[in-house]
């Protein structure tokens, strides 16, 4: 243990334990998704795709995801955010298995290439807080995918965090018109791939992936760490 650990020990994030944010039986608590759904109807999908009856031109063409959400994963999820630690997010990312990765190199199948592109932050926000989640994931599937990561689109509008509404059309509300392309050349006939932490109601997606198809988009897929 070093110096820094004896004056500021860690904990783990989930039951408390000495020496680490994520102890290993907390480790093993992580559930990877063995069973991808349609974000749109929720009935089962191979690889996430967006059912064909459910598909309409500003929708994202599919999404997949890591984790089932549970407690623990809810626990580092909230301590990375709000508590600023992003050395949470480190010793985390070390512990999500490469085998969990392997289907999305489906994505590679679909497309030879595609540009990753985290959910922006409001300035103010990601100013208050030092970092940007989003970006932190998508630097991580950059690792498996090797694709570019960019930032094609900006966020205008700074909205209360989606947790603190009751409901999906509260939700989409308060998300729409949130995000703008910060340039169209950029953005017309590539295919994305738009990342984000939780997926949840799915409005934040939703709405950044109707931005980026309304502004020429070809693609749009959508890759988080869970599904709540």
């Amino acid at each position: 243990m070093g110096f820094l650990d004896m004056v500021f020990p860690k904990f783990c994030i989930g039951c408390g334990f000495l020496g680490t944010y994520l102890c290993g039986d907390c480790e093993k608590k992580l559930l990877p998704n063995t069973r991808d759904t349609c974000m749109y109807c929720g009935k089962g999908s191979l690889n996430g795709l967006t059912h064909p009856m459910c598909k309409k031109r500003t929708r994202a063409d599919g999404a997949m995801y890591i984790f089932r959400y549970n407690s623990v994963l809810k626990s580092l999820i909230k301590e990375i955010k709000y508590g600023l630690a992003t050395e949470v997010w480190s010793e985390f990312f070390i512990a999500i298995k490469p085998q969990w990765m392997y289907k999305f190199f489906f994505l590679k199948r679909l497309h030879a290439t595609w540009y990753i592109q985290p959910i922006p932050l409001h300035m103010r926000k990601e100013r208050a807080r030092g970092f940007n989640l989003a970006y932190l994931i998508a630097r991580f599937f950059q690792q498996f995918l090797n694709h570019p990561v960019v930032h094609a689109l900006g966020r205008i509008k700074e909205t209360p965090p989606q947790a603190q509404k009751n409901n999906t059309r509260e939700r989409h509300q308060n998300i729409k018109n949130a995000f703008v392309v910060t340039n169209k050349r950029e953005v017309k006939s590539r295919n994305f791939l738009l990342v984000d932490d939780i997926l949840t109601s799915g409005a934040t997606t939703m709405e950044a992936a109707k931005v980026l198809k309304n502004a020429g988009a070809d693609r749009v897929y959508i890759l988080t760490l869970a599904k709540g």
